[in-house]
């Protein structure tokens, strides 16, 4: 092999390992422009503030908006990706909602909601098997 083309080769991938994901990317973002938020804002400036974050996330990337109504208030929650993990699911661990009651801030995280419904799992590199055979089975 040609040292040159060996040497460009690993230029290349010192390049691309040292890319960030956009995930990464995004929740840096947001680390940057999450404090400007306060409870009573209303949910265009809050948008307005979070949002940017957000622009690097493809649309099946963002979790979407729930909204109701509950005794005569329009409840909207609003999710922002403030969190990556490199598990290759999207759960819910990895978002802060923010909720408004009629336009509103009211509240943020998931305390107020019970609790994020999915959570990220850690992977194991462990990939031995326990293998348990019955008492005399002899194996050759």
């Amino acid at each position: 092999m040609n040292v040159k083309f060996i040497f460009v080769y690993m230029v290349f991938f010192v390049l691309v390992g040292c890319a960030s994901s956009p995930y990464q990317q995004t929740v840096d973002d947001y680390v940057s422009v999450y404090p400007k938020i306060s409870l009573g804002m209303s949910k265009e400036d809050v948008v307005k503030i979070l949002s940017p974050s957000q622009q690097k996330l493809s649309n099946t990337d963002i979790k979407q908006p729930d909204m109701y109504k509950k005794n005569g208030v329009n409840v909207e929650i609003l999710y922002f990706r403030s969190g990556w993990n490199s598990d290759g699911l999207t759960t819910d661990d990895e978002f802060t909602p923010y909720i408004f009651n009629d336009g509103k801030l009211v509240a943020v995280g998931w305390q107020t909601l019970g609790g994020a419904k999915s959570q990220g799992q850690a992977r194991s590199n462990n990939t031995n098997t326990t293998i348990i055979y019955p008492r005399g089975f002899m194996m050759y």
